[in-house]
């Protein structure tokens, strides 16, 4: 069990990296997902490039905490508050039937769905084990393997969109 700690910390460092890395990327990048956020109604429009600025920045922090042992506690902390305020986007843009483009990380254009949803949900869940699981005390190697199987599976995260489409039936017009 102790060892699900610094697999959440690979996990949650990369995904987090990879999502703010997608945003800022380029101004055009930060400009799509920002005007993402405005088709989803999340935010009003003129606020939508302050907040995706906000967002692919306190991504890049969280990240960055995760990985720095002394901020460990905080970057999951903020990891669970980050990703329960993203999980609670998706949900309203579900509920309301929109169907807008997921921009977590980068053009994509499958639009928001339930495994979005429940991606975020098992991310959350990830930053919450982090941050309430005993740490410490664990070998180095096995502490490593640990954070490169995180890591791993972090990086299959932010590929679930192009994952998903392999194993979808062909879509004939």
């Amino acid at each position: 069990m102790a060892y699900l700690v610094p697999a959440c910390q690979g996990l949650l460092a990369v995904v987090l990296l990879a999502s703010s890395a997608s945003k800022l990327r380029s101004g055009q990048a930060l400009r799509a997902f920002a005007a993402t956020l405005a088709a989803m109604r999340l935010v009003p429009g003129a606020a939508a490039r302050p907040v995706a600025s906000g967002v692919a920045a306190a991504e890049a922090v969280t990240a960055v905490a995760l990985v720095a042992p002394p901020s460990r506690s905080a970057g999951f902390a903020l990891a669970a508050v980050l990703l329960a305020v993203l999980t609670a986007g998706v949900a309203v843009v579900l509920a309301r039937g929109t169907a807008v483009p997921c921009r977590c990380f980068g053009a994509s254009t499958a639009p928001l769905s339930r495994r979005h949803l429940v991606r975020n949900v098992v991310l959350v869940a990830a930053a919450l084990a982090g941050l309430l699981l005993p740490a410490g005390g664990l070998p180095l190697a096995g502490s490593v393997v640990a954070l490169l199987a995180g890591a791993v599976a972090g990086l299959l995260v932010t590929e679930l969109d192009q994952i998903t489409a392999l194993f979808a039936p062909p879509h004939h017009p």
